[in-house]
């Protein structure tokens, strides 16, 4: 009578649970091998084509920019002091000059040694006989000779989110008697609006951010733009790219969603570029593989163990 009650001791029940317990985790470990690096593997084909777009778009907005910087310098350097001194030939001057309109859309102003505005178009601004000293952008082409562009700010009478920016006006002798200053309403359609109106993939968007000011200038998403980046709980990722890291990462923002970003710098103003997208989005054809896979995995796994 054969008394052995425990048929899993022989040799042949041995081998077969080694085996099984082999492929079982040979294919789990597969699974979870062949998705994790497909991950890095679209993660770096989709961080390449962020960059790419990234980049383009910061080398755009660093051109508008500094093209209007020029202008600006360029019209500061024919101003005269005499002409400077003569306020109602100096609005003149700016009327007869149209094109100011398609380049700064919240109007062009001169201000005096003081700060004070002497001239200015259009004249429904309001903003002759107000000083601005206390701007940024005018106290750096006023004290230091300076072409800056400034800190966005709220505009004292556009009552709108503005980006200025001013040149110093000088005389023969190379001494500064005034500043030129040229302000964007990103409240009004401007040549960012082409951009930030567009979305990148489904879901994704666009930012340009001020890091020196740790602030977003303006964005796809309405709800971030003149909000902040600090706080104690900014993403690492973050720090890096207001330290000036041009790259690819992933990273949680304010609103809680995790996102695919790259950023790229834009050296006339210091301020940098963002492309992000959900990871959800990105990475969706991912999440579809895996579950493929887990389910030929399970299927594979039934089916061994049933035998």
């Amino acid at each position: 009578m054969d008394l052995n009650i425990f048929p899993w001791r022989s040799l042949k029940t041995r081998v077969t649970v080694v085996v099984l317990a082999v492929f079982f985790i040979g294919i789990w470990s597969l699974a979870f091998y062949a998705s994790r690096m497909l991950r890095e593997d679209m993660l770096r084909v989709l961080g390449e084509q962020q960059f790419s777009t990234v980049s383009l778009l910061a080398a755009h907005v660093n051109e508008e920019l500094d093209s209007r910087l020029k202008t600006l310098g360029l019209i500061a350097a024919g101003i005269t002091p005499a002409l400077l001194n003569k306020p109602a030939d100096l609005q003149a001057f700016l009327e007869q000059r149209p094109h100011f309109k398609s380049l700064f859309n919240g109007g062009v102003f001169f201000a005096g040694l003081d700060g004070t505005a002497i001239a200015d178009v259009p004249l429904s601004a309001g903003r002759i006989g107000v000083n601005y000293i206390d701007r940024e952008h005018i106290a750096a082409a006023l004290k230091e000779g300076k072409s800056i562009i400034g800190r966005p700010i709220m505009g004292r009478m556009l009552k709108a989110p503005v980006i200025g920016m001013a040149v110093p006006i000088r005389d023969p002798q190379g001494k500064v008697i005034g500043a030129l200053t040229g302000v964007i309403n990103l409240g009004l359609p401007n040549f960012l609006n082409t951009i930030m109106e567009t979305r990148y993939g489904k879901t994704g968007g666009y930012l340009l951010i001020a890091p020196q000011h740790q602030l977003i200038v303006t964005a796809s998403d309405k709800r971030r733009i003149m909000t902040s980046t600090a706080g104690p709980g900014a993403h690492p990722l973050v720090t890096r790219f207001n330290q000036g890291y041009e790259g690819t990462g992933v990273l949680v923002n304010p609103l809680d969603e995790e996102m695919l970003s790259s950023a790229k710098g834009i050296p006339v103003a210091g301020w940098y570029a963002v492309v992000n997208v959900p990871t959800a989005e990105a990475f969706a054809p991912i999440r579809d593989m895996r579950r493929r896979t887990l389910l030929a995995t399970i299927f594979l796994t039934l089916l061994a163990g049933g035998h």
